[in-house]
């Protein structure tokens, strides 16, 4: 035995994950956190709605460039250190924004987030299979959804708390104590992690997949803006692919890729990664207009509508891991072919919604697409993990977590597309954007005085766009449910599981 092996053996992988807890839950909080602020920063900075969008996409673009780098940076170094450095750029760019005195230097500074962020999600689903044996990963993995769910949930309410009662900045600041408790408890209670291969970076695969990647990213969240057919989004995406095959290529060709493209050969991990592809963009399509639909139509404050929204993380919280155990004792393509289901009864159940809903009206509903989300996503990231090999971990979890990235800024694209098209067909000249909850309410005050019919119509036109939008997903779910059905050999993982002895 050696002496890495020795210490792993000492620390439960319970405890030491702890900090790959902290820092995922940083991260993904940020993400859903800062949505809230907007306004208020927009205000405090007299910033223009293309400042915001770059506030928005240069943190996004930094991190799908970033994920698969630093997967492989950490499967050659040691990537529990790595992960404490990850959360400390973290927090560094975290205090550096709040203290942001002008829009430009704000957006480089979420950059610098970013990277901290890339560093984190890139490793976590690596640290976790390096912390855990087959048989204990999927539980684990339960525990990781439950965490992405519930930061998503949670962010809007504590960014309306924190904006409300003391200012944007904090949050921001809130990362700092998070962040630090976390690279504390890394030195504790990780064992020496990752530097299993011993492969140089291949600096030119990393420049050629930052220039593809980046120009495909910034076509599909601007594209919109731009038009699909526009001459700017039609060359960037001209040169995403050119840049993409040009990386392909190198990596094929040299012998120390970035990127093996070998892993793309077994079955388990290209399957089950794009079946959660899939997934994940219709929950994306979905999930980001409900808030809208919360504020604007029902007349919720941003925090209130964080709380209607707690039944998805709530019963997230409950199925995960119960599915993430069961993904190690159960053919893993039973709940990969469950989910689906679950996730279109909850979007069917929501295509009543209108002006009159209640918390009670949507617990139900929004339960459904929770335990839809739960039972997908730990399952999915246990096969994808238990089925490459261990020295190939990192890149393995850099490009499941770029997948997922692109899948929900096509997902938001995708939505967004869908809900202004329909808007566009009702009303004339409605633009390429989605009412405003401020916009609404500024109706309402008219409708007050004596004039309904433009609150009448943009709230009739919302929910028909809104009902739009969740019929356009129930298409991409079913395709993540024949790529399950289909491709996906579930026994296969079951057997793998249960050659460790380590099932049941």
């Amino acid at each position: 035995m050696t002496k890495v092996e020795a210490r792993i053996g000492k620390i439960s992988p319970w405890l030491s994950l702890i900090p790959v807890i902290v820092g995922l839950f940083m991260v993904v909080l940020d993400m859903s956190i800062l949505m809230v602020a907007l306004p208020k920063i927009t205000q405090d900075f007299h910033a223009t709605a293309s400042d915001v969008q770059w506030l928005l996409n240069a943190y996004l673009i930094t991190l799908v460039i970033l994920l698969i780098v630093f997967g492989k940076i950490g499967d050659t170094t040691r990537r529990d250190i790595l992960y404490a450095v990850g959360m400390f750029i973290f927090i560094i760019g975290s205090y550096c924004s709040a203290k942001s005195w002008n829009i430009g230097v704000f957006i480089l500074f979420r950059v610098v987030q970013a990277i901290g962020g890339a560093v984190i999600m890139g490793n976590s689903l690596a640290l976790i299979t390096e912390l855990f044996p087959p048989g204990q990963r999927g539980t684990a993995m339960g525990v990781e959804s439950i965490l992405i769910a519930t930061s998503f949930a949670l962010g809007p309410v504590i960014g309306g708390w924190l904006t409300t009662n003391l200012s944007w900045h904090w949050v921001f600041y809130i990362n700092i104590p998070i962040g630090i408790f976390g690279i504390v408890t890394a030195f504790l209670l990780f064992p020496p992690l990752g530097g299993v291969s011993k492969e140089p970076i291949d600096f030119i695969g990393v420049f050629l997949l930052t220039i593809g990647l980046g120009f495909f990213t910034l076509a599909v969240i601007k594209g919109q803006d731009w038009g699909w057919w526009s001459r700017k989004t039609v060359w960037s995406f001209i040169i995403s692919f050119a840049w993409l095959l040009a990386f392909i290529a190198r990596e094929i060709n040299y012998e120390y890729p970035i990127l093996d493209i070998s892993l793309f050969k077994i079955r388990n991990f290209t399957s089950s990664m794009m079946a959660l592809f899939f997934m994940s963009w219709a929950l994306a399509s979905v999930i980001f207009l409900i808030p809208y639909y919360l504020q604007g139509v029902l007349c919720l404050t941003a925090q209130s509508a964080g709380i209607w929204m707690l039944p998805i993380s709530v019963v997230n919280i409950i199925i995960a891991p119960i599915a993430g155990r069961l993904s190690d004792r159960i053919n893993p393509q039973i709940l990969m072919c469950t989910a689906p289901f679950l996730f279109i009864s909850g979007l069917y159940m929501l295509s009543n919604i209108g002006v009159n809903n209640d918390f009670w009206s949507l617990a139900l509903p929004f339960a459904t697409l929770g335990s839809g989300i739960g039972m997908m996503m730990p399952a999915a990231m246990n096969v994808m993990m238990s089925s490459v090999p261990k020295e190939k971990a990192g890149m393995a979890s850099g490009t499941i977590q770029t997948s997922n990235s692109l899948a929900r800024s096509i997902g938001i694209s995708f939505g967004g597309v869908v809900f202004t098209n329909k808007m566009n067909e009702l009303i004339v000249n409605a633009g390429n954007r989605i009412p405003s909850p401020q916009e609404i309410k500024l109706l309402g005050v008219l409708a007050v005085k004596g004039n309904p019919l433009p609150l009448l119509e943009i709230v009739d036109a919302f929910l028909k766009s809104l009902h739009a939008v969740f019929s356009a997903a129930i298409p991409i779910i079913i395709v993540s449910l024949i790529i399950a059905a289909v491709f996906v050999r579930g026994s296969e993982h079951v057997k793998r599981v249960s050659e460790f002895g380590l099932a049941g």
